[in-house]
């Protein structure tokens, strides 16, 4: 009787047992592995660093993740960083600094750089006036040739004017017919003859007005009383 109690006592223990550990079993989590986390921190004396967990097994008996933390530091801050660069022909500063940070693939942290930039718009001195050349080709055409600032060029932060020129051309001057003019007495007759000889052009303005300089020449011929005899005089 009392061998068979004890194998009775033995049997509910390890029957409690299974009870125990199937019970546990049912209580373990389920679902995907949870997403590692990530924060970062200042430590004393303003050490960046970042702390990372991240699931590293199961506690069965607990029904629980078992979640693992690292932390890793960065190195000190180095000095931010300054250059003249020229960006459509403006002058401008870049400035370099390390404003955050990140883990690498092999787990280190490591600073990131942050790049401002700041350019600074060139003062045009006042727009140059207008110039005008008037000339005359060897051909007799009359021609205009303006120039006038047509837009702005930036170049190495600095800006100037740029000139464009515009030539228009009139025909050459025309020269005139010659003249001839008679006139006379009875004992006195006299032929005029006018000629242009010499052009100049008044470029003075853009009309370009034609100018002449004329000779004449005047023959008379004579004659005494009613002798038929015609002399030049």
């Amino acid at each position: 009787m009392g061998r068979f109690a004890t194998l009775a006592a033995v049997a509910a223990a390890a029957a409690a047992a299974a009870a125990v550990v199937t019970g546990a079993a049912a209580t373990a989590p389920t679902g995907p592995t949870p997403t590692p986390k990530m924060m970062k921190i200042v430590k004393a004396g303003g050490v960046d660093c970042i702390s990372r967990w991240f699931v590293s097994g199961v506690d069965v008996a607990a029904g629980k993740w078992v979640w693992t933390d690292v932390t890793r530091c960065c190195p000190p801050r180095m000095p931010t960083k300054t250059m003249t660069v020229y960006r459509g022909g403006k002058k401008c500063t870049s400035t370099w600094k390390q404003c955050d940070t990140a883990l690498n693939a092999d787990g280190n942290c490591v600073r990131k750089w942050c790049d401002k930039t700041v350019c600074e718009e060139p003062v045009c001195p006042p727009r140059p006036p207008v110039m005008k050349k008037r000339y005359v080709k060897a051909g007799g055409e009359r021609c205009v040739k303006t120039w006038s600032a047509c837009g702005k060029v930036l170049r190495h932060g600095k800006c100037t004017w740029k000139g464009c020129d515009v030539v228009r051309c009139k025909p050459p001057c025309v020269k005139p017919a010659a003249k001839t003019m008679r006139r006379g007495s009875a004992t006195k007759t006299c032929v005029s003859h006018w000629w242009p000889a010499t052009l100049s052009v008044d470029n003075s303005n853009d009309g370009q007005a034609c100018k002449w300089k004329w000779n004449d020449v005047e023959t008379c011929h004579c004659k005494d009383g009613n002798n038929p005899v015609w002399k030049k005089c």
